[in-house]
């Protein structure tokens, strides 16, 4: 006589159905973060070694702030969007040749998860922690060892990854985002300088990768604008 339990085919064949849950989807964001800091760690590791021939590689921290556009817009007035709210980061920059640098920036806000309400102007319903990030060109600019004035452009190429949270869930959204921006350096001393400027990053809201399914957003325009001081090594 068999000691072995049988399994009745009804009961064998029932199975646990999965929990549903609002998380982050690890993958996308994952893969745009590793992107990210691929691009910007290939600007601050060349950075380094043009650094030590003294060819003019530059670091500067910023400090500003962040006016976002909307998520979405939706009838009689209504929208979805973070609030604007002040923001820190850096960016490095490599010469290439005379007037032409590759760059790379990085920069953190923390808003507000706001919906727009007609009348009311809006509520305040979570917390937005957004990171910003390309890789790009800049034309122009002041050279490390001059003093002076000197304007400047940049475009490029990168992400905004939004961390969304409030009581019910907490997800993650990571755009492409197209940049461009202009500016001005002032030059005070040889490498060092003030550097401002104000900078698009154009993006469309990803409800995919936060909540599994697509939505079409609004081609958001969300401006940096930033001062810091520029070091040239």
């Amino acid at each position: 006589m068999s000691n072995a339990v049988r399994t009745s085919p009804r009961m064998a064949s029932r199975t646990v159905a999965p929990a549903v849950s609002l998380s982050r989807p690890a993958w996308p964001s994952r893969t745009l973060a590793v992107v990210a800091s691929s691009l910007l760690s290939t600007v601050l590791v060349a950075s380094a070694a043009k650094a030590q021939a003294g060819v003019g590689a530059t670091l500067t921290p910023v400090a500003g702030y962040l006016i976002t556009g909307n998520w979405y817009d939706g009838p009689i007035g209504t929208s979805l969007s973070s609030t604007s709210a002040p923001m820190v980061g850096g960016q490095a920059s490599i010469p290439l040749t005379k007037g032409i640098a590759l760059v790379g920036s990085l920069v953190y806000a923390s808003g507000d998860l706001r919906i727009g309400l007609p009348l009311l102007g809006g509520v305040n319903v979570g917390t937005v922690q957004t990171w910003l990030y390309d890789a790009g060109l800049e034309l122009g600019g002041l050279p490390g060892t001059q003093v002076g004035i000197a304007p400047f452009v940049q475009i490029g190429i990168g992400g905004l990854t939004n961390d969304i949270k409030n009581t019910l869930f907490d997800v993650r959204a990571s755009n492409l985002a197209y940049t461009g921006g202009v500016g001005l350096d002032v030059g005070l001393t040889e490498r060092f300088a003030l550097r401002v400027q104000a900078k698009d990053w154009v993006s469309r809201f990803n409800s995919e990768d936060a909540v599994g399914f697509r939505a079409e957003g609004d081609l958001a325009h969300n401006w940096a604008l930033t001062a810091g001081v520029k070091l040239t090594f």
